[in-house]
């Protein structure tokens, strides 16, 4: 009878687990996306351009404040790291991450024709995804507790309060950089409050601290920390090549067409999310069949979910684009479909990159981004200038394409190592 109460009470946790987590996914995939349809409306496309330039530069430094760390917090069953050393952790890597923010937009106010007001709006949203970062750590602790609904209740909140905020203040103001300012003080306030609704998760013991676990946990997690910040350059690269090369209206258009990928890569990520304990004590219990197990029944969930959405947005993509975004974008459905055939690349990059922390393979995970690095700034530029939005989609494509090929091969030999 208690073996039933048990196991009926663990079903209960998984699927909340799921739940919490798919609600804080889709509302972390679709933030932009409600954005831009407000900016848009509300400021008109030059507005959006700026936006774009601004989400992507503030995401992508986002990746060097988490430093890579989520899933090797995760996965640290062991304890080796206490949340001390993480939490600390991270309020340095924050540190690091706002200074970089700082250094690039006043290199690019100087150097790339940035007006005031872009580069005030570019800062203020790499201050808004500090927030992200610092709250961050506190999701992976929950996760690592197995409370992986309090980690999704956490990111819905936040994401409610916050951008419910700036589109608020956006159709109040019609100013893009008030209502990201908004968005920083909204976004601390509901984590904080739930931060400290959810003190007992996190099991916050203080311990010491300690220069050394620190310096551990910078060097264990650099090589993530530099893929996926190499990983993000690369889906943003076309857009930093349209910024060199044409208009803010261009550049508006082509994130109108980009979103739906980042969509599949934020929704692909709850699929394999609630798995990576699992997957973890089956490849450290030896179980390697139980592991492969786990891999395929999530690969071919991420071709699954990803097919139908293909099909959608050949059938309805452009249609609904153009309504949402109050733009004509007819003359890119050929780009659309295949901007998200990039972005099923995309995906399985992600997963891969979780699945070699698993493996603590992840030290050769940037030798793939940096082998894209060099092809993508060898390959878009050019394709950019040539074809305008046609040339920035087939060359993210293509990167996409040869980092899944070079992840996949990383993969392969981690698992005849394990097996010699």
């Amino acid at each position: 009878m208690r073996s039933s109460e048990k196991s009926k009470r663990e079903a209960q946790q998984d699927a909340g687990n799921f739940l919490w987590n798919a609600v804080g996914g889709m509302l972390n995939a679709g933030q932009s996306v409600f954005l831009l349809i407000v900016i848009t409306r509300a400021c008109g496309l030059e507005a959006a351009g700026i936006f774009s330039i601004a989400f992507a530069t503030g995401n992508l430094f986002l990746y060097l404040g988490n430093y890579g760390v989520r899933n090797y917090q995760v996965s640290d069953l062991s304890e080796q790291y206490s949340f001390c050393d993480y939490l600390r952790h991270r309020l340095c890597t924050v540190a690091l991450m706002l200074a970089a923010a700082f250094v690039y937009t006043v290199w690019s106010a100087k150097t790339g024709g940035y007006s005031l007001y872009k580069t005030s709006c570019v800062l203020a949203m790499c201050v808004l995804k500090a927030v992200d970062c610092l709250e961050e750590v506190f999701e992976g602790r929950y996760q690592q507790k197995g409370r992986l609904d309090r980690s999704g209740k956490l990111v819905t909140f936040r994401l409610l309060w916050s951008v419910g905020g700036m589109m608020a203040v956006l159709l109040a103001s019609r100013d893009l950089l008030a209502a990201t300012w908004s968005g920083v003080i909204l976004a601390l306030a509901a984590s904080g409050f739930l931060i400290l609704r959810y003190r007992d998760t996190a099991e916050f013991v203080g311990t010491p601290r300690s220069f050394r676990k620190i310096a551990g946990l910078m060097k264990a997690c650099f090589p993530v920390c530099a893929a996926n910040f190499l990983s993000f350059y690369l889906i943003n690269e076309p857009k930093y090549a349209i910024d060199a090369a044409m208009d803010e209206t261009a550049q508006a258009c082509y994130n109108f067409i980009a979103m739906p990928v980042f969509v599949i890569q934020l929704l692909n990520m709850f699929l394999y999310q609630p798995m990576l304990i699992r997957m973890t004590s089956s490849w450290e219990n030896g179980r390697k069949g139980e592991f492969l197990g786990y891999f395929r029944k999530i690969a071919g969930a991420l071709v699954m979910i990803s097919m139908p959405i293909l099909l959608a947005a050949w059938l309805f993509g452009i249609p609904v684009l153009s309504w949402l975004y109050a733009t004509d974008l007819s003359m890119l459905r050929g780009e659309l479909l295949l901007i998200m055939v990039g972005g099923i690349f995309l995906a399985f990059n992600g997963f891969y990159c979780a699945v070699l922390t698993i493996v603590r393979r992840q030290n050769e995970i940037p030798l793939a981004y940096l082998v894209g690095t060099f092809f993508s700034l060898a390959l878009t530029p050019a394709f950019v200038v040539r074809d305008g939005i046609r040339g920035a989609v087939l060359a993210f494509v293509l990167v996409m394409a040869a980092v899944t090929v070079l992840l996949t091969g990383l993969f392969v030999f981690a698992l005849r190592k394990k097996s010699v």
